[in-house]
């Protein structure tokens, strides 16, 4: 048995179009499955914007990867021999694996049953769960749980058309939240119109962006970007404020050169109250987050925007895509009809 693995050649290049350089997609031979080591296929990758950090090197809540590292990616997975169990972890960019259930620091999450019945329920792809788990959770954490947002508030969210902006957008416009979002593309601009009428869409790449919000005016603040944005829309809090943190997108690859903000004074004396955002933060409350979420998707209150490469090595073109803003929603690598090798 062979299987397909792209590992790190060399780290990531400032340069966008050079990417492909970062990457080298391999052959290798599995040794034989045992009673203790189950022989897994992966069947969906999750394309996602922090891998732009994990290939430039940085050491986050996985290893810093080093040259010929298999490079890391969250994935459902089940055994080859049973497809109706699926396994969701940090599995990497690899088309089989072997996976050993007693290595206790190495274990991945089996989905429970009743988590895929739901998912059909609610017709959606068995592929959503991955994005459920890595965006809409991070929206209900900061959005519902963390800020508490409420009818009539401002909501202001940064990369509004990403995976987790497109969540967090449709659950504050559920509660009927006055919602700002911010994109620079035109093409967006004009999806997120369409699709969410009641929306306000600022341009951040215009010159004048920050001033379209008023000072002093925004109840909560979900921050996608960090860096300049996050200095901007802290003149824009109200005092008591709530910023949630989920990504860096502003400075994810220049991760050694990041400016900070220049402003920390006012989150004293507006009092703000910041919280970083991740999926895997609240165990104790992913139960009630899974339930919020699919109570919406019943109501056909929530969608799943999501995009797909069905080729491992296809990677790298999903990643240049990603980086440079061109995708709308969720970026998925779906393995799960590729030919055996």
């Amino acid at each position: 048995m062979h299987k397909q693995s792209l590992i790190l050649q060399q780290k990531a290049p400032k340069d966008i179009n050079e990417l492909d350089q970062a990457f080298k997609l391999i052959d290798q031979k599995l040794d034989a499955p045992s009673s203790q080591l189950l022989l897994m296929k992966t069947r969906y990758i999750s394309i996602d914007p922090i891998m732009r950090v994990w290939i430039s090197g940085a050491k986050t809540y996985l290893p810093a990867l080093q040259q010929n590292d298999i490079i890391h990616a969250f994935t459902l997975s089940s055994p080859v021999d049973n497809q109706n169990d699926i396994y969701f972890g940090p599995v990497g960019l690899q088309t089989h694996f072997l996976y050993d259930k007693n290595d206790k620091k190495n274990q991945l999450i089996k989905v429970p049953r009743q988590m895929l019945q739901m998912i059909q329920k609610c017709e959606l792809q068995t592929s959503n769960f991955l994005t459920i788990v890595l965006n809409g959770l991070p929206a209900y954490y900061g959005l519902i749980d963390f800020c508490k947002i409420q009818k009539g508030q401002k909501v202001v969210i940064s990369a509004a058309a990403g995976a987790t902006g497109l969540f967090c957008i449709q659950l504050a416009l559920n509660m009927q939240c006055d919602v700002i979002g911010f994109t620079g593309d035109k093409e967006k601009m004009i999806f997120l119109q369409k699709q969410f009428p009641k929306l306000r869409i600022i341009n951040y790449k215009l010159d004048d962006w920050d001033t379209q919000i008023e000072n002093n005016s925004v109840d909560c603040y979900f921050d996608n970007v960090g860096e300049y944005m996050l200095e901007k829309l802290i003149e824009k809090m109200k005092k008591n404020g709530k910023i949630a943190l989920c990504g860096s997108m502003g400075s994810s690859s220049n991760y050694n050169e990041r400016q900070g903000l220049c402003n920390l004074n006012q989150l004293i004396y507006k009092r703000l109250k910041l919280k970083g955002i991740t999926f895997n933060q609240e165990l104790n409350k992913i139960q009630a987050a899974f339930d919020y979420l699919f109570q919406q998707f019943q109501q056909k209150k929530l969608k799943i925007f999501q995009e797909e490469y069905n080729q491992l090595n296809d990677t790298p073109k999903a990643l240049k895509r990603l980086f440079k803003g061109e995708n709308i929603g969720k970026i998925i690598i779906n393995l799960d009809n590729q030919q055996k090798l």
